[in-house]
């Protein structure tokens, strides 16, 4: 608390003071003593311009009514800001909302903080707040003190609203301590959360006076008293003390009511610590009829229960037979509990519900309890609770917490749980999770690293007689550092103290799977294992891609390299492609090669470009590329000086030919040349055999006209010719071409290697 003001005070402050020091003279920086101890004081009236000299007395109040009440500093030496807090005791008068008074001129950095829940900026965690307490915390923004600076200042700090909830003689408004509340402005008690500092953080010194608040029953109210047989609500919310495993009876009891014909009214518990056995009418109807009573949602008598009713919950309604008035004070009805549960308080009170709307009181809204007379009129009522209460401490407790598996793969769950021992010397209770504690008492998980948790909180059960577990699941989103601080707090209840625990949970890449295949382009086919893959033949490899997170697709890149053996030999491989992964892990093809003839091989390595996933190597893939047609020993002939007169306008071709295979084949040259200068009308394509046409767009497999040549089984030498005319428009050009042999069994041709020269024509 008194950190996090003092942080707040040197942040506007340090730069104006350090200003200061160097332009004004020593004697008149402002004192670093106090002179004067002032009075921190609750105010009846928020227009007060002094505090009461004597702790004020509120009231008489009656419960549904509001106050507001002024906290006021009075005779203090000038101040810069403050943290103050007020409590109340819930059970009788409730802080709704809090404001600042005028005593800071210009305030910055406010917090206000009612019931634990932050109104404006936030609540310091540590400290007192809770149900009942208000804080309120703010520094002065020009970063100078109040009263210009002289002492003794004085002012409204801030003023409080408040709620009556129930009647008491006297309950008080006072200054809880808290040891987060160390550095305080009052010497005694120590650890008082009350701190007034000046500009420069020096902590000043006050006394605290509180006040008292008297809160009568109003007439017409509703009560829950014991034993049964008194005849007057008790004046003020009483305090029944039972023990754990008991039974018990107490009398819900209407007090100064309007005559009244009948009533329905309905009474809660919180299951957790008392549980309803039995409920019987008492007498206040002289002649019930049309008596129907419920309890825990289960009919007892007559013939329906209210849509209000459920665990912990007593309804019982009833109807004066006669169908006239009774009187309006007697005893309505009685319920037997059994105390079921461990706690040093818990309410017999009164539910609300949406299905209450016709009801008797008239705040808070929907209160299920109907009190009407004899033509159904509603009556107005007033609402009194008890507490009952057992001798019990606040017991420590430790929490152990575990997550697996741990380690954990990225993107996979983890199950982690939570046990939360009463570590009591004796008297030991199964910590549960209760309202109005944070997030009901249920322990509330946090991950310092990326990832979620489903839920984020878990109720506890009991495991034993002095432990309560639960779990919830984990999934991390990113491997981040490795290591993923998970935190659990759990809050407390009424009889148990919270604790928070830190652990550690390893969390690790994924491993993805590469499945790799070498496809043939001609066929689109994997290459056969048995017959392999005729040289002149292109392949690629292809990737598929498994596993590996996110599921969406994960990230990185995928490296083909081609090999001229059959164990993918490193250092021995050429980098085919790299490329990236897709969405959806959609990995590209690598690059067509055609490898040499003989054992060769692809393999194919993921490396991830984040530390989500390990980087893997698919196995090795090992193929033949076997023997094919093709030139012998790459001859073809030409002329290489070509005259048109002397050679009829045509160049012929002479193809030597080798066929390894042991079938014969029928061959076929394509020819593609163009003219060295360019010109787009001097380009050919031909595919020759017996006689050369032009070829056709799609490639030698869509040319019709086609005359191969058969080559023999074995043949090592086979030559043959054909000619490819030429137009007197091709005089005095050169012209470069290659030459690519094609071969076929039977009607689709393949390619095999090619031969490229160049030749001129003249005239």
């Amino acid at each position: 608390m008194y950190n996090l003001l003092k942080n707040k005070r040197l942040i506007l402050t340090l730069p104006l003071f350090l200003a200061a020091s160097l332009f004004l003279p020593s004697h008149v920086l402002p004192s670093a003593h106090a002179q004067f101890t002032g009075l921190v004081c609750i105010t009846s009236s928020t227009t007060a311009t002094s505090c009461p000299s004597s702790p004020p007395t509120i009231g008489p109040l009656t419960p549904g009514s509001t106050f507001t009440v002024g906290v006021f500093i009075q005779g203090s030496d000038a101040m810069g800001g403050y943290d103050i807090y007020v409590r109340s005791d819930p059970s009788f008068v409730s802080p709704a909302s809090a404001a600042l008074g005028s005593l800071i001129v210009n305030p910055s950095l406010t917090s206000i903080c009612v019931n634990g829940s932050a109104q404006t900026g936030s609540c310091t965690v540590g400290t007192a707040n809770g149900p009942g307490v208000v804080e309120v915390t703010t520094i002065e923004a020009s970063g100078s003190n109040e009263c210009g600076g002289i002492s003794p200042c004085s002012g409204m700090a801030f003023t409080i609203n408040y709620t009556v909830v129930a009647a008491t003689p006297s309950t008080s408004l006072s200054y809880p301590t808290a040891a987060g509340c160390s550095t305080s402005s009052v010497s005694s008690p120590a650890n008082t959360c009350v701190l007034v500092d000046d500009a420069t953080g020096t902590t000043l010194p006050e006394n605290i006076q509180g006040a008292t608040i008297n809160i009568v029953l109003p007439p017409a109210v509703i009560c829950i008293l014991s034993p049964t047989t008194l005849t007057n609500c008790p004046n003020g919310v009483p305090q029944y003390p039972e023990t754990n495993g008991s039974t018990f009876t107490v009398g819900v009891f209407v007090q100064g009511s309007a005559p009244l014909g009948g009533f329905d009214i309905y009474v809660s518990a919180d299951p957790h610590y008392l549980n309803p056995v039995n409920a019987a009418l008492g007498t206040l109807i002289a002649s019930p009829s049309l008596t129907s009573i419920c309890i825990d949602g289960t009919l007892q008598t007559g013939s329906s229960c209210g849509a209000a009713n459920g665990p912990g919950i007593v309804e019982v309604t009833t109807i004066e037979s006669s169908g006239g008035n009774d009187p309006g004070t007697g005893l309505a009805f009685s319920i037997t509990y059994q105390v079921v549960g461990v706690t040093q308080g818990t309410l017999v009170a009164y539910p609300s519900s949406p299905d209450c709307s016709n009801s008797s009181i008239s705040s808070p809204p929907n209160t299920c309890v109907l009190v009407a007379d004899n033509v159904g009129t509603t009556l107005p009522e007033h609402i009194q609770p008890a507490n009952i209460t057992q001798t019990h401490g606040i017991d420590p407790v430790s929490i152990s917490k575990s997550c697996a598996p741990n380690p954990v793969v990225v993107g996979q769950p983890a199950t982690c749980t939570v046990i939360v021992n009463d570590i009591a010397a004796s008297g030991r209770i199964p910590p549960i999770s209760v309202p109005p504690f944070f997030n009901s008492g249920q322990p509330t998980w946090s991950s310092g690293g990326f990832g979620s948790f489903n839920p984020n909180t878990c109720t506890l059960s009991a495991i034993n007689a002095s432990a309560s577990s639960c779990q919830v699941t984990y999934q991390p989103a990113a491997v981040g550092s490795g290591s993923h601080s998970i935190s659990v707090l759990y809050a407390g209840d009424t009889i148990h103290s919270g604790s928070s625990d830190p652990t550690n949970l390893i969390v690790q890449p994924a491993t993805p799977s590469i499945a790799t295949a070498v496809i043939v382009d001609q066929t689109g086919e994997p290459v056969n294992a048995t017959t392999g893959v005729p040289f002149g033949l292109t392949v690629h490899d292809t990737v598929i891609f498994n596993g590996g997170y996110p599921v969406t697709g994960a990230t990185g890149s995928v490296t083909y390299t081609l090999y001229p053996n059959g164990v993918c030999t490193a250092g021995t491989g050429t980098v085919v492609s790299t490329v990236p992964v897709g969405q959806a892990d959609n990995v590209p093809n690598s690059a067509s090669v055609m490898p040499a003839v003989g054992t060769n091989s692809f393999n194919a390595r993921y490396t991830p470009d984040v530390n989500n996933n390990f980087a893997v190597t698919s196995a090795c893939e090992q193929f033949t590329v076997t023997a094919s047609p093709s030139f012998a020993s790459g001859k073809l002939h030409w002329t290489h000086h070509l005259s048109l007169s002397k050679s009829a306008n045509t160049q012929t071709w002479t193809a030597i030919v080798a066929n390894p295979l042991s079938s014969s084949v029928k061959v076929l040259i394509r020819i593609v040349g163009s003219a060295a200068n360019g010109n787009p009308s001097l380009t050919f394509d031909i595919t020759c055999g017996v006689t050369c046409v032009n070829t056709a767009s799609g490639g030698v497999n869509f040319t019709t006209g086609l005359t191969p040549v058969t080559v023999a089984a074995g043949a090592s030498s086979f030559s043959f010719n054909f000619n490819q005319p030429f137009g007197s428009n091709s005089q005095n050009q050169k012209f470069t071409f290659t030459a690519t042999l094609y071969w076929a069994t039977g009607t689709l041709y393949t390619h095999s290697d090619s031969k490229s020269g160049s030749f001129a024509v003249v005239p």
